[in-house]
């Protein structure tokens, strides 16, 4: 069976952008980076933001991934679906 475009590529680029920003967001914390106002685009892409508090910045890390890996999960049971069938 074929699974039609618009029903799998919206979550496959949910899954990679969200999944990418939240594994970003990890790395910036593991390396100690605080963005803001007033830094580079890529420290304020990657960092945590000084102004929240570390549970805030935990927040968006797991939300950002949780997302992420959620859209990769309902891909990946549509794909199954589909091939089982």
């Amino acid at each position: 069976m074929i699974i039609p475009f618009a029903d799998w590529f919206p979550l496959l680029m949910i899954g990679i952008t969200f999944s990418c920003f939240g594994l970003l967001k990890i790395y910036g914390f593991r390396r100690n980076i605080v963005g803001g106002g007033g830094k580079p685009y890529s420290c304020r892409l990657i960092g945590t933001c000084p102004t929240w508090s570390k549970q805030t910045n935990f927040m968006v890390r797991a939300i950002f991934l949780s997302i992420g890996l959620l859209a990769f999960a309902i891909l990946g049971s549509l794909f199954l679906r589909a091939a089982l069938l």
